[in-house]
């Protein structure tokens, strides 16, 4: 276990330093050479080569700022959206506005009788950059649970520090930085608790109870978002269990129920697009099927072809068919031909017409996993 977190620190050395910062900074950073001797430092200006300020980067140093105040609140948008406990949000948002009651904030309310040291280290003042990153209790904590060496962010702000991991997490696929977030704030949170814990209920310094507490809201937190995720697919199929066209009605049990879809993609380097359609029948034969390459202006075009190639190759088969499709717009457009656009109002006019030459169709908005088979079709034909 400790060789594993060894290596995973070693990794985040340097990772670190390209997570936090941009790519030219980075190489800036990991490029700079540290002498072997003692020299005095001398005060640069970083934005100009020669190190002297001039108006014209201070200038452009002022317009990146504004920038950075419009990245700010996009973050802050994508925060409060963001699918964990309201507490919290609440809590972090404390730290970053330097509200939470850590000791110094304490004395700068006048408020007395507090001890200003930190109780994890007993050594140092706290103060939020101390007690969530630069104590060496709160390092060791990082560094179990996530395998983060915190002392590397020890010239950024505590808020900044924070915010840049936060970052970082959300460029991650969904579901691995959707973990990395958790943990993250888990941890976060389960040094703040202990520390309320020692203070308030006399207990004494426990790392094994900090992870303990981490623990337990990281299994919290993921179970409360699987739930979320759950209750939004419930929610999906109550908001598309209606959304459907039907003609006719069902009389007899030999319904058949096909799958289709359409692959469509513009090919940038040519202008031109490629598209290809494709159906499956669920019930009888798991032979039949079809694909085929067509042209087409639009994706929203190729899913009308894949629906009216599939009646029209059924209509002399059956007499009751039920097409899945996971194109809502289709089925909007059958419900409300007006509603329709030129390049569908033809097709959309045909379907309906064939429709009627049966006993009972009815086209539903389903989900993409629902019809994956003829999806694979239709793409392994158009790359074809």
């Amino acid at each position: 276990m400790v060789s594993d977190l060894i290596n995973i620190n070693r990794t985040w050395k340097s990772s670190t330093i390209w997570s936090l910062y941009p790519a030219k900074e980075a190489k800036e950073i990991l490029a700079t050479h540290i002498p072997k001797e003692e020299v005095e430092d001398n005060l640069e200006w970083s934005l100009t080569k020669s190190g002297t300020f001039s108006a014209k980067s201070g200038y452009w140093f002022l317009h990146n700022k504004e920038n950075d105040e419009v990245d700010n609140s996009k973050f802050w948008k994508q925060f409060w959206k963001s699918d964990i406990f309201p507490k919290w949000k609440l809590f972090l948002w404390k730290i970053w506005n330097n509200a939470l009651s850590t000791a110094d904030n304490l004395v700068k309310r006048k408020i007395t009788k507090i001890n200003p040291i930190c109780c994890l280290c007993n050594t140092k003042k706290e103060t939020l950059a101390h007690l969530f990153r630069d104590c060496h209790i709160s390092q060791r904590i990082w560094s179990s649970s996530m395998g983060i060496v915190a002392s590397q962010g020890a010239h950024l702000k505590i808020h900044e520090w924070i915010k840049n991991f936060l970052n970082l997490f959300k460029k991650k696929r969904k579901e691995e930085g959707s973990v990395m977030e958790i943990d993250f704030i888990s941890t976060l949170w389960g040094i703040w608790l202990h520390r309320n814990e020692i203070i308030f209920r006399k207990s004494n310094l426990n790392p094994v109870r900090i992870m303990e507490i981490i623990k337990e809201n990281i299994n919290r937190a993921r179970a409360k978002r699987s739930q979320g995720e759950i209750k939004a697919d419930n929610a999906f199929e109550e908001s598309h269990k209606d959304l459907q066209w039907t003609v006719g009605q069902s009389r007899s049990s030999n319904v058949q129920t096909l799958v289709v879809d359409g692959a469509w993609k513009k090919n940038t380097q040519t202008q031109q697009w490629q598209a290809a359609i494709a159906w499956k029948n669920l019930n009888n034969d798991p032979r039949e099927e079809f694909a085929g390459k067509i042209f087409a202006n639009s994706a929203k075009q190729t899913e009308a072809y894949s629906i009216m190639k599939a009646l029209t190759d059924m209509e002399w088969r059956c007499t009751e068919l039920i097409i899945k499709t996971d194109n809502q717009e289709i089925i909007r457009a059958l419900r409300n031909p007006e509603k329709n656009n030129k390049d569908t109002d033809n097709i959309i006019k045909d379907i309906r017409k064939i429709a009627n030459s049966v006993m009972f169709v009815c086209c539903k908005k389903v989900r993409r996993e629902e019809v994956i088979l003829a999806h694979k079709l239709a793409v392994t034909t158009r790359k074809s």
